[in-house]
């Protein structure tokens, strides 16, 4: 049985903080840090854990295996830091950081204390991400010549602060949003050779709103993000994956709910077939979180490897949602080195 202390009582803390308490058997929440007391003490009432309103107090005091950051993107590195330096296993939302420096900091870090470490990206662990990539490997319809990943949302309002509304404390949409799909593509193709990129740029929604992506592979494969949180209020949370092949293409679209609170919604993979058939296939239901703190628990209780959603998989997704940003700024296709 793992412990584990969740850090940041806001949305995406409690929605872990559900399912630790619900779908894990072989974990559970000792400890919830928020430096909103009201809010932290509501999230332990409810988990049965304890409430520290100091960070550094519960890494000294909490009895807890993992540390799980789920903070502002901003606070993440100092926390992580720490947290390796306490010897405890980290799990961290995604972006991994502001900039890739950081996130070099934070894998020294956890290098350096010999501690298990694993980055929010949760796609790695999404049934229908994780069917589709199986396809592509095992080259069930041929080379893939194209990916295409679309994740559009209205703009969150559940940060309390409004962090999210400043740049450099958030990165906008185009670092919070499309890290996810960048991250996935990269998890079949590896990083791109070079990156094309074009923005809204909206300060009310805290910078590069939406941005469109196309990444291009030494192998002549393409793919192409559309993502952003500049959409108006009522818009349903989409995502849409398209994997154009050589023996056929694959599609899946889910429009559902404000963000994630109908995730588990089953629209139907389709597969359509040169010789015009077409079949649909619907992946399990499992969610998506629960197979991602799933797979880390059981890393950890049998202390092997963690090999996916690394924080070095987090620091190649930053580096690249990064250079995106930077080609937008500029108007120029950007190297990937």
């Amino acid at each position: 049985m793992k412990k584990v202390a969740i850090v940041g009582a806001g949305y995406i803390g409690r929605l872990h903080a559900d399912i630790l308490c619900n779908k894990i058997e072989n974990a559970c929440v000792t400890s919830i840090m928020d430096n909103v007391e009201k809010k932290g003490r509501d999230l332990a009432d409810k988990t049965g854990a304890v409430y520290y309103k100091d960070f550094d107090t519960m890494l000294l005091k909490a009895d807890a295996d993992v540390i799980a950051v789920c903070t502002p993107t901003f606070l993440h590195t100092e926390m992580v830091i720490k947290a390796a330096g306490a010897k405890k296993n980290i799990f961290c939302e995604k972006p991994l950081a502001l900039s890739v420096e950081d996130a070099e900091k934070m894998i020294t870090a956890v290098r350096k204390n010999k501690v298990h470490a694993m980055a929010g990206h949760v796609l790695r662990f999404w049934p229908v991400y994780v069917k589709v990539k199986e396809i592509i490997d095992r080259k069930e319809l041929g080379k893939p010549h194209h990916i295409y990943c679309e994740r559009l949302v209205a703009f969150p309002d559940w940060a309390e602060s409004g962090w999210n509304k400043e740049e450099d404390l958030g990165g906008g949409g185009a670092l919070d949003v499309q890290i996810h799909d960048i991250d996935y593509i990269i998890s079949i193709l590896g990083k791109p050779d070079f990156i094309n990129s074009q923005d809204t740029y909206n300060s009310v929604y805290g910078g590069w709103a939406h941005m469109v992506t196309n990444m291009g592979f030494s192998d002549g494969i393409s793919g192409c993000v559309q993502a952003g949180w500049g959409l108006p209020p009522g818009f349903p949370f989409t995502n849409v994956l398209r994997v154009v092949c050589e023996n056929g293409t694959i599609e899946w679209i889910l429009r559902a709910g404000k963000l994630l609170e109908k995730r588990g919604l089953n629209s139907p993979m389709v597969i359509y077939k040169p010789d015009g058939t077409i079949s649909k296939e619907t992946p399990d239901d499992t969610d998506a979180f629960r197979n991602q703190w799933k797979y880390f628990i059981d890393c950890l209780e049998s202390e092997s490897k963690i090999k996916n959603a690394t924080f070095e998989d987090g620091r190649n997704a930053l580096e690249v949602v990064l250079a995106a940003i930077k080609s937008a700024k500029k108007g120029k296709t950007v190297k990937i080195q």
